[in-house]
């Protein structure tokens, strides 16, 4: 299968009829220069521009992205800006890659950062970026490590917070009592100038006293994250500050992909799928 018909997708089909025509003209209307079609990309940046808005701090942000499989051959890379205290989710980059084809599979994710933050970012002068989150896997331990190490990118990595998900301690929770207060009162509680320190020592202390290197990691992550944050409030709450936003892109892709489960499908294809999704759903 090769071409993608947008009007054939129930996620299309869900939309008011006024809907449709938007989403249709809008996906047709994509700047899509040859090069994107031939090697499966697109950077969304002239259109997030579009979609600051009046307050400053609605438009604070955090990078976010992944690399997701599709099939057993094709893989998408998706970097997103997603809101802090506003729930907004931006698709910036998309891509479809098979992997295997790839030299080195870290190095190119890493160099992608880099493009997105050098070049792209600063095209985005009403959003204001404040740290980049990944998955905590091995693949982005070593991109994040070349992305340290780079001369070209070291600079970057001191000038913003780089976040793996915590997901070990999310895990964590089922069976370790202090994983689950730290959870809630850090990430689903309002933090304050006035204790914020008070509540990361409680758990620093902890973490050291049970030698735990996941809660130490997460309360030293989100520690200087949440003090960044409160240089100008009073008060912030981290419940956005996950990949949560990604995570319900992902079982979006998948469950259109149970589609053409049977089928063969191009890489053009479901470049096209994944095209199609972000305008349908307004990402």
């Amino acid at each position: 299968m090769n071409k993608l018909e947008i009007k054939t997708l129930r996620s299309f089909q869900e939309l008011t009829e006024s809907d449709q025509q938007l989403c249709y003209d809008s996906f047709i209307a994509d700047p899509l220069e040859d090069k994107h079609r031939q090697n499966k990309y697109i950077k969304r940046s002239e259109q997030i521009v579009q979609r600051s808005r009046t307050d400053p701090m609605d438009n604070e942000c955090f990078l976010s992205f992944d690399v997701y499989p599709m099939n057993f051959k094709y893989c998408t890379v998706i970097f997103g800006l997603c809101g802090i205290t506003h729930h907004f989710f931006n698709v910036l980059y998309l891509s479809v890659i098979e992997e295997t084809k790839l030299e080195s599979p870290d190095q190119f994710i890493c160099d992608l950062l880099a493009n997105i933050i050098i070049v792209e970012i600063p095209k985005l002068k009403s959003f204001l970026l404040k740290f980049v989150l990944c998955r905590n896997n091995a693949i982005n331990e070593r991109v994040l490590k070349l992305f340290a190490e780079s001369r070209k990118t070291s600079k970057f990595y001191n000038t913003f917070p780089f976040i793996c998900e915590p997901n070990e301690l999310k895990h964590a929770q089922l069976h370790d009592p202090y994983a689950q207060r730290a959870w809630q009162e850090i990430m689903q509680g309002n933090l304050f100038q006035t204790t914020v320190r008070d509540v990361f020592q409680k758990y620093r202390q902890i973490a050291e006293e049970r030698n735990n290197e996941i809660l130490k990691q997460f309360v030293d992550h989100f520690f200087n994250l949440s003090r960044d944050l409160l240089d100008n409030r009073f008060q912030v709450n981290l419940r956005l500050c996950t990949m949560e936003r990604m995570d319900n892109f992902e079982r979006i892709i998948r469950a259109h992909m149970k589609s053409y489960k049977d089928e063969s499908v191009t890489r053009l294809f479901l470049f096209d799928l994944i095209r199609a999704l972000v305008h349908i759903y307004g990402f």
